[in-house]
């Protein structure tokens, strides 16, 4: 028998340090282990390889959003009131897309707008403005959209578009 110990005449303090000397041969097992399972799965993990012919994301994700812009300024040049109503909505989504994208949390474009210091953004103010041009389009039926009024607004987004080097 390895260990020769007689139960019975134990004290409560020696059964104590029995108990701690088995927690301690337990807890070297489950950190063994643990290591042990770690290497294990880090064998498993999915290997990802660069491929330089394929286009970076931010590559792609600058030629979805020139397409949407382009879409947004067909809208605007058409002149129409709903056309303008729509490019200033869609500038705002736009604009709301790419706060998100970048982290910002709110419910609303309002929100993530709240998160940002008007020191950090050259384009603040304008982008400010241009948001409020399109919750009166949306909320209030009695607005009357004028084109120079659009254009303030999607002028505001364009600000920003640039100072995010989506546009040149």
């Amino acid at each position: 028998m390895i260990f020769n110990i007689d139960f019975s005449n134990l004290t409560l303090s020696q059964i104590l340090e029995y108990a701690r000397i088995a927690i301690i041969i337990f807890d070297f097992i489950l950190v063994i282990a643990t290591i042990y399972f770690f290497l294990k799965a880090l064998k498993m993990r999915p290997k990802f390889n660069a491929d330089p012919n394929r286009a970076p994301v931010l590559t792609i994700r600058k030629e979805e959003l020139l397409g949407k812009w382009s879409e947004i300024m067909n809208k605007f040049n058409d002149g129409r009131v709903d056309s303008l109503k729509m490019a200033v909505i869609q500038g705002d989504a736009l604009i709301d897309s790419i706060l998100k994208g970048a982290g910002l949390e709110g419910d609303h474009m309002a929100d993530r707008l709240d998160s940002i210091e008007p020191g950090e953004l050259a384009s603040f103010e304008d982008l400010w403005r241009s948001h409020k041009i399109r919750n009166q389009i949306v909320h209030n039926e009695a607005f009357n959209l004028s084109k120079s009024i659009a254009e303030t607004a999607v002028r505001g987004y364009e600000k920003f578009l640039k100072e995010m080097k989506v546009l040149d």
